[in-house]
């Protein structure tokens, strides 16, 4: 692993000097010119293949459907072979590409986040390995792959084949846990580090009128759910069902649930968090309580702090302009102290359908999106029409309203694209815009964020990135599928019924529901995985060392 995070320091730093002197020499104003080099114009026949495409129901009005637009268009003028776009709904993928291959009619190449539905499709052997395929007739996507051999890695299944295809993300927290500093200033406080101090201060939000209208209307923290959105209590107590223990080997279970249970359970009965928080499913009610000031430490998914500063903090500074934001890092715990999950810098996103008709075709498409011309495209829009390139290659958006109408919808037609091939401006950091306000705040929150939890404290999501898990045999998938809700259950109930169901009762009939429901021959089925890929896996400790590359690669800009 050490020699392969060696080649990868060292061509990262290559490859994003590459991507600025690429930004900054680029003359060409029409994107549409710039594809049709990209793909060849060497006279050749087109030939014709299937995608899937996302819906997301973001398609602006009058901008068409999202199999039918101005940037599929774009694709078959500027690409190497006619597509037809296929709608997935995002939210349920799994079903809809389940009827297209129970009906024979699933397309060519298949973009999917979701480890687990990629895995099913193997499992039926209904995917085309690549490996050949890219070796033969890749050209762009074959020399990323030797950029990033952490790609082959990843996209690799147990048979020894490659299967996936996909990109390197920057890495970077994905949860931020807020507080109120405003308010800590105006009690007198200081930020909480242990989960005491944590109790304490979320009871001083709740009970002293920290914003000052004489209602008792704030709570500290928000809901407790145990699956809760944000995965808050989950990340401090590293309450995960598989995790990594010291000596190298995974512990399957019930891992620290109690310990998060107890302390959920303090928090509840301090009332220091909203007693309904069981009929707030989504976690809807608890973020529009914090965006309308009346929660004091909230964590946020912030996967894309850019997305964040223009819905939820440009909502919170308009609904209450007083509010400073502040970011800390997660209390210590009994169980010890922890990071937030991260973003997935190894992440595979498409399959090749193993009846495609012309899989050469399919990859010369794959080598399309996979070209910084054509990821820039579809991040920034069309050159001299949605953005201007600076002097120094850095692009500037020129009509706002017109890129939000046009290209901010775009992005998921290449799901391929590696950002950071771009160079300086593929960094997160730089897409900010600090002449305005809520982008201001944004990069200086971002900033923060990565100062508290980009260093080596131990990630609380367990082995590793949820992407990069297994998928467990279908009749075990469903035992532990139940096994595990009636374990939050159990442990719900704990928290809310006080003397009436003592802890240690719970946690009792936790245990026996694990070892009654199918929890031995899940750990077994863990165990003997890990015994078998565990040199193959990444885990936290890797996406570490990859983090501490890219931010050479970045600051040597």
């Amino acid at each position: 692993m050490a020699n392969i995070i060696k080649k990868w320091a060292t061509t990262m730093m290559l490859i994003s000097l590459g991507g600025s002197l690429l930004a900054g020499c680029s003359g060409n104003s029409n994107a549409g010119q710039q594809g049709n080099g990209a793909a060849g114009g060497n006279g050749e026949a087109r030939s014709s293949i299937t995608s899937t495409i996302y819906d997301r129901g973001s398609v602006p009005n009058g901008m068409g459907t999202i199999e039918d637009n101005m940037w599929t268009k774009w694709i078959n003028d500027n690409g190497p072979a006619n597509v037809k776009f296929v709608a997935i709904p995002r939210w349920e993928s799994q079903s809809k590409l389940n009827v297209l291959f129970a009906s024979g009619s699933a397309p060519d190449l298949i973009f999917e986040f979701g480890t687990s539905i990629r895995n099913q499709f193997f499992d039926q052997k209904q995917l085309l390995p690549l490996d050949d395929l890219i070796e033969q007739h890749s050209v762009e996507y074959k020399a990323l792959m030797e950029k990033y051999p952490q790609l082959k890695q990843a996209g690799t299944k147990t048979d020894g084949k490659l299967y996936e295809v996909g990109r390197i993300n920057e890495v970077y927290p994905l949860v931020s846990l807020f507080i109120r500093e405003d308010w800590l200033e105006k009690l007198n406080l200081e930020a909480p580090t242990t989960e005491e101090e944590m109790i304490a201060v979320a009871k001083a939000f709740t009970e002293q009128d920290p914003d000052g209208n004489g209602v008792a209307d704030t709570y500290g923290l928000s809901g407790l759910k145990f699956g809760d959105s944000s995965g808050l209590y989950k990340f401090m107590y590293n309450a995960n069902w598989v995790n990594l223990e010291e000596n190298g080997e995974i512990a399957v279970g019930l891992n620290n649930m109690k310990e998060a249970t107890a302390f959920k359970r303090n928090l509840y009965e301090a009332g220091v968090v909203d007693k309904d928080f069981l009929t707030d499913k989504d976690g809807s009610k608890a973020k529009q309580d914090f965006l309308n000031g009346k929660i004091g430490m909230y964590a946020f998914m912030t996967a894309d702090y850019t997305s964040f500063a223009s819905r939820e903090l440009d909502t919170l500074m308009k609904n209450v302009p007083e509010a400073k934001l502040k970011v800390i890092p997660l209390p210590k715990t009994s169980v010890g102290q922890f990071n937030p999950v991260w973003n997935n810098p190894v992440q595979m996103t498409a399959v090749v359908n193993a009846r495609a008709k012309d899989p050469e075709a399919v990859m010369k498409h794959i080598d399309f999106l996979t070209k910084v011309e054509t990821g820039r495209t579809f991040k920034n829009g069309i050159e001299g029409v949605h953005y201007q390139l600076e002097a120094d290659g850095k692009p500037v958006i020129t009509d706002l309203d017109k890129f939000k109408n046009e290209v901010s919808w775009a992005s998921d037609y290449d799901l391929i694209y590696t950002r950071l091939e771009e160079g300086k401006y593929g960094y997160a950091e730089t897409q900010f815009d600090e002449s305005i306000p809520y982008q201001k705040e944004a990069l200086r929150l971002f900033r923060e964020s990565m100062a508290t939890y980009m260093n080596d404290l131990p990630v609380g999501e367990g082995l590793t990135h949820s992407e990069h898990m297994p998928q467990l045999p279908k009749e075990l998938q469903v035992k532990f599928s139940n096994v595990t809700s009636a374990i939050d259950d159990i442990f719900t109930r704990a928290i809310i019924s006080g003397s009436n169901y003592p802890l240690e009762q719970a946690n009792a009939e936790a245990i026996k529901q694990w070892e009654t429901g199918g929890g031995p021959e899940i750990e077994s089925w863990y165990k003997e995985w890990w015994g078998k890929e565990k040199d193959n896996v990444l885990v936290w400790s890797d996406f570490y060392e990859i983090y501490e590359q890219q931010q050479v690669a970045f600051k040597s800009e």
